[in-house]
Parts: C-alpha cells; structure tokens; sequence
C-alpha cells in the first residue's frame, strides 16, 4: 500500500515548525515541503539592514526550539539586544533546520504554479526548472500574509521595503502599521538625505518595545493575569493607562528606575515626541481591542525631530494634493515615489482558481468543507507574533492529521458563527485577506482543543500555576510535549508588586462582576429569543 503523500507549501518559520511536527508526528508518511527560494530563513530571516524585531526573542522563539528564557538586560536596551536584528532570525531559523534534520525533506526553488482539487487528493503544478504536476492526500499552506504588498493606482513610481532604500528624494508612505512605521523610519535616515510624509487616514497606537516601566520590553509586562481580564474592561483600562504612559512616561521612569541609557534629550525633543504620541493615539479608531499597535516606535523620534512629516491622506488620485492630518487645510507635495503600505494580500485564490480562500478556514487553520486542506501562518496578531501563533497552529494541524485531536464535526457551523463575530469585532478591517486575532486568547483557543491550556489542576502546583500567570506571557506555558516544568520555573516576573495587585484587585472586584452580569444578559436574552421563537407569527 502507498503511503500517505503530505505536501507543505512555503518553508518559512511557518513551513518550518509545520515539517518538523509533521516528520514527527506521522511516521510512514511521505512529507514534501516547497520552497520557491533558496533558502529557509523566510521573510524575516534578514529582511534588510538594520533589522530590528518588533517581538522579543523570547516570545518569537518556537516552544520545541528555546534558545532564551525571560531575563532582562537593562545593558541592552540601548543596543536592544532584547529583539533579533539583521540577520539572528535566520541564523535561529538555520540552526532550527539543521538541529531537526529537515532539509533532506525540503525542495528549494521549487515554485507551486497551480493548485486544484483532485479525485485523488490536491494537483500541484510543480515548476523546478522540470515542470511537472503531482498529486497529495493532504495539503498545508504556509505561504503566510506577506506574500503580495497592496498597490495603489498612481501616476508616481512606488517603492516597497524590499527594495533598495532611495536616497535624496520625496517619498510618501501610506499605512500606519509597524511595516509602514518601520520603512519610513529608515527612509528618514539622515545619511540617505530624503523627504519623507507619512499618511495616515486615523491614528496610530504606538507600544514602546522597552516600557517606562522598570525599562523591561513590553513584551515582559503582558501576562496571563493581565490577559484573563475580560477585553471590554482591559481596553478601557488599558486605553486610560496607554494614555497616563504617554502624559507622565518621565515620572513612571522615575518611580519604576527605568530611565533609558545614553544622553538625556531635551525638554523640547520631548514635548514633542510626547505631543505627537499623544494626538496619534486620540485619533485612534475603534476600540484597543479592534486596531493593531506598532512597536516600531523609533519613528515617533524622526517625527519628533521633523525628519517625518505627518499628513492625512489624499486628496485626488494625482497623489501631490494631501489633506494635512487635523483635516483642516490641505498640502501641496511632489513626491519622487510612494510607498503603499497599507497592507498585503494572499495569492490563495488566484493560485487555485478561487477554490481556497482565507475566509473559508476556522481559526485560519481548518478548512470548513474540505478535511485534507490546511493553513498555517495566516492568522494576524493584534499584538504578538506570527511565528509562535504558527507552532500552535502545525500542533493542531498535524495532530489532526496524526489522529490525536478530533477535528470538530460541526465545523462548517463553527465556521460561520465565528465569521460572524469577526466581521462584528473588525469592521474596519478586510477579513477577506487577513484573520485578525488577539494572540493568546486565540492561542489559549487552541489549546483548549489540544487539552494542553495550563489548568491548576493539571499544572499541579499552585507556586507554578502562579508562575505561568505572573511571568511574561508565552506559548511555552502551554501543557503539551515541549512543556518543560522545570524552565518554567526559573521565567522571570517583571511586573512590579503593586500592578500584579492592582491587576488581582481588577479581577476580584470589576472582571468577576462584569463576566456574571454579561452571562445573565446572554442567557436571558437567549430565553427571550426562544420565547419569540415560540410564539405564532
């Protein structure tokens, strides 16, 4: 009898983490991943010069692969040694690679040009030089969201951030996301000597990667404490806090001995800076819960400086009249090129003739009609990181597979309910092309259908439970294979006594509450619905 045949698509961080739980997970299985590269750093492995993670490596590190625990520095954080740059993303991509054996399992410049639904299982139109087409029984997508920047319809030549940075010229981005914060962050290199305009249509919430806060990344302070409290009540609060960070960020250095190393800017650097900060999170749409933040906030010191001008977005599709960003006047501007970073879309539907589409897939992983058709990589965090989210995902994908987890027989159902809610929880976004997510609670999701979230009763000790709480949020917590009881131990607890306090006393007194009078709502809004339904028309 032949064996199974998997295929894997894309050999990124996603593709990646999905063969080596695959190999593991399905033996006698004949696994194949394509990479249309020449290499298996992804995206991110060493995008450009200068590279600077937004996640730190902590929590971008995959769980069957720790190289870091959760001490922090207060040395690096000048340096930011907390976060990859350049190139370390690769090389811990490289070394995941060879420490699993994977690359005798991995064809590299190998393009997928077709896919299409067979009798047999899924045709693939292979191109490697030797064109051929094959068929699998089962089929992962890890292509990931960065796959096709957006474009726009100008007159003007555009420019995307893999391509050479352009010196000496005017250059407006358009986008407020951490891409578009980034490249014009480095558009704005003194040495390139060029113009640059950010446009935005509304605010930005802009996270410091390292918090007045004892000067730890803010990755360090989100914990599952913080997390557990329901979002309505987490956004309100965590809008007037972000709000308080950016009012009086100098005395919560003070109070918290976090001051930043180096020189000590001037009071007019910071009025601005905080200026900018502050009228950039008012205009801010949606809910925190609903809008994506930007830990590129490196760009808020050119904008401080006035090596980043702000405006609004267009006025005409000529591209050279803007609004300016109160909407109050309008700017005249000749941009050299343009930069369209407002988002990226999927190839899925051209590749396959509309057949597979994002918007067709439970948690951006499971197909709601076909059971032999996968995506790993295609979740968007809110604040978090793609890689981690990705593991989490080849667990559930390939112990679906495997036989260990049951795939849900009502998923077509399941599917539709949470498509719903999706399109309630993110109007303003395009669930067509990406599938927003808050990380952890999609990972605690997850989770929850693996029977690995960490219960006290199957952690099995309070002191640790409590560690897993209070110690900076990570999918190493969860209770699966690569849990490893005793390194829990040693995570370190950054948030100082008096928020972990603040955070119990929030729980007790407000989340508690809040969850019980939403419960009754529902169930009495249910009853009602029955009653209705009830009754003749």
């Amino acid at each position: 009898m032949a064996p199974k045949r998997l295929a894997i698509i894309g050999a990124g961080s996603s593709g990646l983490v999905t063969l080596k739980h695959a190999l593991e997970r399905l033996p006698g299985w004949e696994i194949v991943c394509f990479e249309k590269g020449g290499t298996t750093v992804g995206r991110w492995g060493n995008p450009y010069p200068g590279f600077v993670s937004t996640s730190t490596k902590y929590t971008t590190q995959f769980a069957c692969h720790r190289k870091w625990d959760s001490r922090a520095d207060p040395a690096q954080r000048q340096a930011k040694g907390d976060f990859f740059q350049g190139d370390e993303y690769g090389r811990y991509l490289l070394d995941f690679v060879a420490t699993h054996n994977l690359a005798p399992h991995i064809h590299l410049h190998t393009t997928i040009r077709k896919i299409s639904r067979d009798p047999q299982g899924w045709r693939l139109w292979l191109d490697d030089g030797s064109p051929r087409e094959e068929v699998f029984d089962r089929l992962v997508i890890c292509t990931g969201l960065a796959e096709n920047v957006q474009s726009i319809d100008a007159p003007i030549p555009t420019v995307t951030p893999y391509d050479p940075v352009p010196a000496n010229k005017t250059v407006v981005v358009f986008g407020g996301g951490e891409s578009a914060a980034d490249f014009a962050h480095r558009l704005a290199d003194p040495a390139l000597g060029n113009k640059v305009f950010l446009s935005l249509k509304n605010g930005v919430r802009v996270s410091p990667r390292y918090h007045p806060i004892r000067g730890v990344p803010s990755d360090f302070l989100r914990n599952r404490l913080l997390l557990s409290i329901h979002p309505d009540l987490r956004n309100a609060i965590g809008q007037k806090f972000v709000e308080a960070r950016i009012r009086h960020q100098q005395w919560f250095e003070r109070v918290f001995k976090s001051s930043p190393p180096g020189p000590e800017p001037t009071t007019g650097f910071i009025a601005r800076r905080k200026f900018w900060d502050a009228k950039l999170t008012a205009r801010a749409k949606d809910d925190l819960f609903n809008v994506f933040h930007t830990k590129s906030d490196g760009f808020l010191d050119d904008v401080a400086d006035g090596r980043i001008q702000i405006i609004g977005p267009p006025c005409d599709e000529g591209h050279r009249r803007y609004h300016d960003f109160d909407r109050t006047s309008t700017i005249d501007i000749e941009p050299d090129m343009l930069c369209p970073m407002i988002g990226f879309r999927s190839g899925l539907a051209e590749l396959s003739g509309g057949e597979i589409l994002i918007s067709d897939f439970h948690l951006a992983s499971l197909h709601a009609r076909h059971d032999d058709l996968f995506l790993v990589g295609f979740a968007r965090p809110i604040i978090g990181n793609i890689p981690t989210m990705s593991e989490m995902q080849a667990k559930l994908v390939t112990g679906i597979l495997a036989g260990r987890y049951e795939r849900p027989p009502n998923l077509a159902t399941l599917q539709a309910e949470a498509r719903e809610r999706l399109l309630r929880d993110f109007p303003t976004l395009n669930t067509e092309t990406i599938h927003p997510v808050e990380m952890f609670p999609y990972c605690d999701q997850l989770a929850r259908m693996m029977s690995s979230y960490p219960e006290l009763r199957k952690v099995g000790s309070l002191r640790r439970w409590l560690k897993i709480q209070l110690s900076p949020a990570s999918t190493l917590h969860y209770l699966d294979e690569d849990y490893d009881p005793r390194q829990m131990d040693t995570q370190v607890i950054h948030s100082p006594r008096v928020i972990t306090v603040l955070l119990f006393l929030i729980k007790l007194l407000l989340d508690l509450p809040y969850r019980a009078l939403r419960g009754k709502g529902v169930r009495k809004s249910s009853q009602t619905s029955l009653s209705l339904a009830a009754e003749p028309p």
